[in-house]
Formats: structure tokens, C-alpha cells, sequence
């Protein structure tokens, strides 16, 4: 998924098109990769034999197919563009382009083939969604909490910076991000404020001169709000003297919660431990809490299951897993997501999840909080898989703290946010003592 976000990255945002244009051949590219099975669907449809067209002509096909279905482009336009897109990449494949497309908006008139509301197939095909798990969202979420995450997760994820308490002052960051006409607001998730997170109004502004300097001497990150808000929780009210982080991956969530104790206790953790299975990912974690100035006292590269092999005896006041999960509640972030998963790799993920757990027990100091947070929304990932852990023997050591809702003034027993469009992305997080 970040391979989508390095190529955006290293293509898009480096081309020399207007900052507008750019904004919109993002758009296209994750809406395109987001939609890739439903549209390849229109467009086997729309052949006399799939097997006619190139790769890349395809490729092209699907971005025109895609403006035509999914952005309501006028259709004259679309197919005009198309057809000269799929020259570029293969010039004797005119006609067969012209003649596709032309179905395409023929097609797009009975598009999604069948009534939705009766026709589960149709009702995936008209959000782009693989079948199995538009099935798997309604019987997670219900059939209107299921619209809404559908309709969520095509949309432009909005933009959040968090302001590195380590080495910035708010202050600054905010008027730089205002200076650019990032509009900056601060965000708050669940009634709650979430320290140094502002949202911006969209990811134009980043690409800003004054901006780029201040991520580049590491003033400032992109990161969700709801991560943030993750983050925020874990590290706690009362400065935890030793702290284990699992799964740290590049080191996005390290940075959060030592700006986070910077900003909430006036110093970092002083003893921050790092366990990944990736060499590679664990490199670029410590690149990069370097360029922050974040504390990392041991980054270890190791599988968490077997924690004992790492730490020996130690325990630690917080241990925190950022569990590695089936990522549905960043779709707009990582539009392959959909298409790659498979109903087992929810399972295996479930079963991960139990020895990560299962192993982290052992590590937590007593009174000490173990953290654990994913990024989806399945029972099983989430309040299932804690339930599972505290009905076991070391479980049973443990008890669960709630989240409490300011605003609302009612208590939960995990801090869950679903993801609703316009909104962050959706996390679960429990915490036990």
C-alpha cells in the first residue's frame, strides 16, 4: 500500500504540473486502483475478447472508464481523451479504444447492473467494491453503517499534520501552514482535543516551499488524526518512565507519542524501545526519529510473538501494539487494499493478533497499561481478539479501561471511530491495566 503513496510521491508530486493538476492525478490514481476490479468488470464487458488489449492499454481504458462510471465525466471528453491516452501507449490501438469507450458510456447508463438494493453484486459493483467484502461490511457494520464506510472510502481522505512538539513550537508550524493556505484547524476526535493535530484544507499546501523546509528539518508529519488521537491515549495522563513499542514500522507512531509526552510532560520518554520484523523498516525508523529528534534508547528487529527472545525478563510501563491488521480503515490512503485482501488474511491476521498479545502480557510492569490499536474494522481484528486475550491465563491479569466521551458523557469499553465520509480514519484501541 505506501508502494501506491511512494510512486504518488516520487512521480506526481516531483512532475511539473500545476498543483491542481497534481491534486487531480492523485485523485485519479487511487481512484482508479480503489475501483480496479469493477471497472476491469465494465470493460471485459465492453470487448469482443478481453484478451485483446495490452496491459497498458488496458491501464488506459481503466482511467477513462473510470472518469466515464465513477467522475461523471462528460462523455464526448472522455472519450476523446481516452482514445489519444491509449495512442500514447500503443498508437495502432485507436479504433479499439474508440469502440470500447464508446460501450463504456453505452454501459454506463445500466451501471451497476442490477438494483442495488436487492442485488448484493450490483450494490458492490456501484460502490467498487469486491462483493465478498461488500457482504462482509454489512454484516459488520449493518447495511446503513456499511453505505456510509463504502461512500467514505471513495472519497479524498482529508489531510492532518501533527506539529513535533520534540523540536517545533505550534505556533510556528500554524502560521507557516496559514502563510501556505492550508487553513489550518485543530482537530478534535471522540470530544476529545488531540495535541499539535491540525487538519489542512487539502494537500496542496504541503507542497509549499516554507512547508517542504519544515518537514525536511522535521518541524512537522502527516499523520490521521484518529493515529494521533491512538497515540495521545496510549502514552496516558502520567509520564510512563519505560515504554515498548510493537510493530513500529517506520516510526510514523514513535514520532507521535514522544511529541506527545514532550508536549503533555515537558520531556520525551526516556526509555522508548522499538520492536519490527522489517531490517528495512527499522532503518528508515531510525532515519527518522534521528531527523525529529525523537529518543529510541533500543531499536530492535525481531518478531514480537516471541518477546522473551528480545527483552529477556524486562517489563515496561506501557506496551503498545500496533497490531498488524486487514487495513479497512484506511481504503482512501491505500486503495489496493480492497483488491489484494482475501477473507483469510483477516483470519490470519486475528490469529497474529492472539500471539502478539498473548506474548506482550508477560512485559508489562504491574499497574502498567498494555496498548493495542488497529487500523480496521472487523469484530474479529478488534473487541473479539481482546475479549479472546483477557479469557485466557494471562489475560485474566489484565483489566480493561474505558473510553470515556466527553461530549457525549457516556463510557465504552474501547475507544472505536468509524469511518464516516469527511471524517479521519477508522482505529480501535484498547487499553488494559
Amino acid at each position: 500500500s505506501s508502494d501506491l503513496q511512494d510512486i504518488i510521491a516520487k512521480t506526481i508530486d516531483k512532475s511539473r504540473l500545476s498543483r491542481e493538476d497534481r491534486a487531480f492525478a492523485t485523485r485519479l490514481v487511487l481512484g482508479v486502483t480503489s475501483t480496479r476490479g469493477t471497472l476491469e468488470d465494465v470493460i471485459d464487458g465492453c470487448m469482443d475478447s478481453p484478451d485483446d488489449a495490452a496491459p497498458a492499454v488496458r491501464d488506459a481504458l481503466a482511467l477513462s472508464a473510470y472518469e466515464i462510471i465513477f467522475l461523471q465525466k462528460s462523455p464526448h471528453a472522455a472519450v476523446d481523451q481516452g482514445v489519444e491516452l491509449v495512442k500514447t501507449v500503443a498508437p495502432r490501438a485507436g479504433g479499439l479504444a474508440n469502440a470500447v469507450l464508446r460501450r463504456v458510456v453505452r454501459a454506463k447508463e445500466h451501471f451497476p447492473f442490477g438494483d442495488p438494493r436487492t442485488d448484493i453484486a450490483a450494490y458492490a459493483r456501484l460502490h467498487g467494491f469486491p462483493v465478498w467484502l461488500a457482504e462482509r461490511l454489512i454484516a459488520e457494520l449493518g447495511p446503513e453503517g456499511a453505505r456510509d464506510f463504502m461512500v467514505a472510502s471513495n472519497e479524498p481522505a482529508p489531510v492532518f499534520i501533527s506539529a513535533n512538539a520534540v523540536k517545533a513550537s505550534e505556533d510556528e508550524v500554524v502560521s507557516v501552514l496559514a502563510a501556505a493556505h492550508g487553513d489550518p484547524t485543530p482537530v478534535t476526535v471522540a470530544g476529545r482535543p488531540v495535541p499539535g493535530c491540525y487538519r489542512v484544507s487539502s494537500g496542496v499546501p504541503l507542497l509549499d516551499g516554507r512547508v517542504r523546509r519544515m518537514f525536511s528539518q522535521g518541524l512537522l508529519l502527516v499523520s490521521d488524526a484518529t493515529s494521533q488521537a491512538v497515540a495521545s491515549l496510549v502514552v496516558g495522563d502520567e509520564a510512563p518512565a519505560s515504554f515498548l513499542e510493537i510493530g513500529a514500522g517506520r516510526a510514523t507512531k514513535t514520532i507521535l507519542d514522544q511529541s506527545c509526552a514532550y508536549h503533555r510532560f515537558g520531556r520525551q520518554i526516556s526509555d522508548y524501545v522499538t520492536v519490527d520484523v522489517h531490517a528495512f523498516k527499522t532503518r528508515l525508523l531510525q532515519e527518522r526519529a534521528e531527523l525529529y529528534g525523537v529518543t529510541v534508547t533500543e531499536p530492535i528487529i525481531g518478531d514480537a510473538t516471541d518477546l522473551d527472545a528480545l527483552v529477556g525478563e524486562r517489563t515496561f510501563d506501557r506496551v503498545f501494539i500496533d497490531a498488524p491488521c486487514s487495513g479497512l480503515g484506511t481504503l482512501r490512503r491505500h486503495a489496493d487494499i480492497r483488491w489484494r485482501l482475501r477473507p483469510e488474511t483477516i483470519d490470519e491476521s486475528a490469529d497474529l493478533d492472539a500471539h502478539l498479545l498473548a506474548s506482550a502480557a508477560a512485559h508489562v510492569a504491574p499497574g502498567g497499561i498494555l496498548a493495542y490499536a488497529t487500523c480496521t474494522i472487523t469484530h474479529e481484528e478488534n473487541a473479539d481478539a481482546v475479549d479472546q486475550f483477557l479469557a485466557t491465563e494471562p489475560g485474566s491479569a489484565f483489566e480493561v479501561i474505558p473510553y470515556e466521551n466527553p461530549e457525549l458523557g457516556v463510557e465504552h469499553p474501547f475507544f472505536s471511530i468509524p469511518l464516516e465520509p469527511g471524517g479521519p480514519d477508522a482505529h480501535f484501541l484498547a487499553l488494559l491495566r
